[in-house]
């Protein structure tokens, strides 16, 4: 009788086994599919039905990378930083953290990518991904705009991998680097009182001919049929027209500094620094 226990709970682990495993193919094949809510709700179900199961840790990590590739970037790092949190000792563990940075950076928290990054390195340090992760900090740190840091990191990078995988790329960020620092950069006070003198030159000084010109012919165009009216005497047109010419007026002075900010912006190299990151999944 004894015996027979023993045979039948054997039997029953094997088939629960078996049974999360199942429901742990069809959750990646869902994700395999880009099916990522039925991913997420079989990874549920497992941690459901199999609160213990071995497949536990990977089942969050799936749920994590489902949650970002449906663009729930929120609900994605709540699943990597628990899995993290729970496994920290596990590969899967490992992959919580460094997905988390991923995903930070990703979507624009350069700041607390850094800071995952960073804890990654310090508690990981030889793991997994330490290397993708000493390279990803110095993207972070470039993206957060702190240059001379990148530039240290970059430095650190080559001397920890002097045959690593992304010397080419930490080549290309020094150089970007560099050349975002010596960019000429434009005054968005002289951009304002440009225009404040003569409406659109400041789109000039910033180098957009196009809105500059449509500025500068418009206002010109207004300040005449306001001048008219006051010649002929019509009222009416001069009021109406010198309405008209000081919105146009005012939107030519805000327009020309906004575009002095987005001259001296660093989006270009930020999208470039981006469109490197891989998420590995």
């Amino acid at each position: 009788m004894k015996r027979l226990l023993i045979l039948i709970v054997i039997f029953i682990q094997v088939n629960l086994y078996a049974e999360g495993s199942r429901i742990m193919r069809t959750a990646e094949h869902y994700y395999n599919s880009g099916e990522y809510y039925n991913a997420i709700t079989e990874s549920m179900r497992y941690q459901h039905l199999f609160p213990s199961g071995d497949l536990y840790p990977s089942s969050m990590i799936l749920m994590g990378k489902s949650y970002f590739k449906g663009g729930n970037t929120e609900k994605s790092l709540v699943a990597f930083t628990e899995c993290y949190n729970r496994f920290i000792k596990d590969p899967q563990g490992q992959e919580g953290l460094y997905y988390s940075g991923i995903v930070r950076i990703l979507s624009g928290s350069y700041y607390f990518g850094v800071r995952t990054f960073q804890e990654y390195n310090f508690v990981y340090k030889g793991g997994i991904f330490y290397e993708d992760s000493v390279f990803n900090l110095c993207r972070a740190r470039a993206l957060a705009e702190n240059y001379d840091d990148a530039v240290r990191l970059i430095g650190e990078y080559k001397i920890l991998f002097p045959k690593g995988k992304y010397l080419s790329e930490a080549e290309r960020l020094a150089e970007m680097i560099s050349e975002e620092q010596n960019r000429e950069k434009k005054s968005p006070l002289i951009a304002g009182l440009s225009s404040a003198v003569v409406p659109g030159s400041g789109y000039f000084y910033t180098g957009n001919y196009r809105l500059g010109a449509l500025s500068l012919i418009t206002n010109g165009a207004l300040i005449f049929l306001a001048y008219d009216g006051y010649r002929r005497g019509n009222t009416f047109q001069l009021i109406f027209f010198s309405v008209v010419e000081f919105s146009f007026y005012n939107h030519s002075l805000v327009g020309s500094i906004k575009s002095a900010y987005e001259y001296n912006d660093s989006s270009i190299m930020k999208k470039e620094v981006l469109a490197g990151i891989k998420t590995g999944f």
